[in-house]
C-alpha cells in the first residue's frame, strides 16, 4: 500500500504475528526458515522454529509444561561444522554435523535450511500457535 519496508528483530512472536507478513526466522546468525506469516506459523518446518513454537505459555495446550529447546546456543566465534542447530536437534545425524544445509524451496517461497524435514515435521505433528 505505501510502498515501504520495516525489517523487524524481535524474539517476541506475538509482535510478529501482529505486524509482520514475511518472516524469516534465524539461529546462530543464519536463516534456517523463511516464509509468509501463514507459513511459519502453521506450516512450521524447521526444528528450531519448532522448539520455539512449542516455548511459548499457553492457556489453551493440554500439555501446560514449556518445553524448552535443549542444550545451548554455541559460541558465534566458534560455530560447529555442518548445520549449526545440529548439537540441539533431536533429527540430527552424521550428515548434519559434516555438511551444511541449503535454504531449500518447499514452495510458494517458503524455505527450510534442513536435511531432515519430512522427519521432523512427522515427529512434531501440527503445531499449535494460538494463545
Amino acid at each position: 500500500r505505501l510502498k515501504t519496508s520495516v525489517l523487524l528483530i524481535t524474539h517476541d512472536l506475538g509482535i510478529v504475528a501482529e505486524c509482520c507478513q514475511k518472516v524469516a526466522v534465524m539461529y546462530a546468525g543464519e536463516i534456517v526458515e523463511y516464509g509468509s506469516l501463514g507459513d511459519i506459523f502453521k506450516e512450521t518446518s524447521h526444528p528450531y522454529t519448532m522448539g520455539l513454537f512449542r516455548s511459548i505459555p499457553s492457556l489453551t495446550r493440554k500439555e501446560k509444561r514449556l518445553s524448552p529447546i535443549d542444550g545451548l546456543m554455541p559460541d558465534p566465534a566458534k560455530l560447529p561444522e555442518g548445520c549449526c542447530f545440529h548439537p540441539r536437534c533431536p533429527y540430527a545425524d552424521d550428515i548434519c554435523k559434516k555438511c551444511h544445509p541449503e535454504l531449500s524451496d518447499t514452495g510458494n517461497g517458503h524455505k527450510v535450511r534442513c536435511f531432515h524435514l519430512e522427519e521432523a515435521k512427522m515427529a512434531h505433528g501440527e503445531v499449535r500457535t494460538n494463545g
